[in-house]
């Protein structure tokens, strides 16, 4: 049944092109994207662009998810905290990716370091409000239940808090996974040679619109696959939940 709007898509695709609705150079059939995309895999190296990319995004979302999950939990457990990196983190949340870029390069060369900067920037947000918005959501019912029964402070948050932030964070995490996809393009502006970025932008110059769509396919693939892979993981943690599916 998920597929019944992916292909019906592509169907439409096929048709506008062979009716030549389109023309070609803004619309490639979808023979042409997929012979432009056999090339790509195997003659100009578009594999070894993905997996440089998804280095770069690791290593970013790692580190901005780490330090996110770690600043929403102090902050979402100490209001003195909250109120000490609040102020400052929102106003560093209001500078678009893009304008670090010249910064990051004076800092830090034009090397893998200013991407994945830019990368964990990015994912730190979503990851740090969702999980501060999730402590603070805690019920004070099931908090003063949890007293009754004699819990401690950190069995409070083991048995209780966590678990209860647990869908708000998996949330940003889910929402951290595609920004960082998003922001990869402005990251390999800083003078990549490889990644899909780079790529997606050669292939702009060169106007290559076959190219464009093979690129642009992939990522939404591979960011779908990210996703999913949060969503899995997601439902396994969280498996004692029972939610309405509509």
């Amino acid at each position: 049944m998920s597929l019944v709007l992916p292909v019906g898509l592509a169907l439409l695709w096929q048709l506008v092109s062979q009716l030549g609705w389109v023309k070609p150079y803004f619309l490639p059939s979808p023979l042409t994207v997929a012979r432009a995309a056999n090339e790509m895999i195997f003659e100009t190296g578009l594999l070894k662009d993905t997996w440089f990319s998804l280095r770069i995004i690791s290593e970013g979302a790692f580190l901005g998810g780490l330090l996110g999950l770690a600043f929403g939990f102090a902050a979402g457990i100490s209001r003195s905290v909250e109120k000490l990196v609040t102020p400052l983190l929102d106003a560093v949340r209001q500078v678009p990716p893009l304008a670090w870029i010249p910064l990051l390069v004076l800092w830090l060369g034009v090397g893998n370091s200013g991407k994945v900067v830019l990368i964990a920037k990015a994912v730190f947000f979503p990851v740090f409000l969702n999980t501060l918005q999730g402590i603070r959501g805690v019920s004070l019912d099931q908090i003063e239940v949890g007293r009754i029964f004699g819990y401690g402070r950190l069995r409070l948050l083991r048995r209780i808090i966590i678990p209860s932030a647990l869908p708000s964070i998996f949330v940003g995490l889910r929402f951290a996974a595609g920004l960082s996809w998003s922001v990869m393009i402005a990251a390999e502006l800083l003078g990549s040679r490889y990644g899909l970025g780079f790529r997606l932008h050669l292939a702009q110059e060169h106007l290559m619109t076959d190219q464009l769509f093979v690129i642009i396919i992939l990522i939404g693939l591979v960011g779908y696959l990210l996703d999913l892979t949060i969503r899995t993981i997601q439902g396994r943690v969280l498996h004692w939940r029972r939610n309405f599916v509509g």
